[in-house]
């Protein structure tokens, strides 16, 4: 992994390649992959632990994905989403799957004008990481998209979305409204901290 720059702070850079997994430092006796749906890919690791027992450790390994904080005239585009695996209606920052030759703020700018029709002329990549590394290998980039200008949505075929727009300084408020999601309120903490919602 590249050292980030100063004005980077603590972000790395604007790729996806950074979810390949380091060199464990406890030794990995097995690696199982037990399952792939196309989704994702389900397994575990025998791992070594420090007091030299063994235990099996369950994964579940997704391609990164790309969370948009996109902003116009004041405001931050949202989705209204239903998500069956919790049976809840959601208010959500715009966010898809980074394709295995994209950059995070690629995938953003696609995704954006798929879901919400709007195109980027500014991207910025706020911060990556990993999520919910109890179980998950996935990596989540958060980028933020500015100077949007119309343009045609091109929904997926599962994707039942309905564009909502919210003033900046009630941003934080919706996004902290139950039902609530992770990647929402990572991405507007993190505009919050970029100054985009006193913007």
């Amino acid at each position: 992994m590249s050292e980030p720059d100063d004005e980077a702070g603590d972000r790395s850079t604007d790729t996806h390649e950074l979810s390949t997994l380091a060199d464990p430092e406890w030794p990995v006796i097995n690696s199982v992959a037990e399952y792939d749906t196309g989704w994702f890919t389900g397994g575990y690791d025998l791992v070594k632990q420090p007091d030299g027992s063994t235990k099996r450790y369950y994964w579940a390994e997704l391609p990164p994905a790309t969370v948009i904080v996109a902003v116009t005239d004041g405001e931050l585009l949202f989705v209204e989403q239903y998500r069956p695996t919790v049976r809840e209606t959601q208010y959500e920052l715009p966010a898809g799957i980074v394709e295995p030759d994209e950059s995070f703020s690629e995938a953003a700018a696609r995704e954006l004008k798929e879901e919400v029709g709007f195109t980027p002329g500014e991207t910025e990549l706020l911060q990556d990481c990993w999520c919910s590394t109890g179980l998950l290998r996935h990596r989540r980039g958060v980028v933020l998209a500015t100077e949007l200008t119309p343009a045609e949505r091109t929904l997926d075929s599962n994707e039942f979305l309905v564009p909502k727009s919210v003033p900046a300084e009630e941003a934080l408020s919706v996004a902290r409204a139950q039902p609530t999601n992770d990647a929402t309120l990572e991405g507007i903490l993190l505009a919050e901290e970029h100054g985009v919602l006193s913007a």
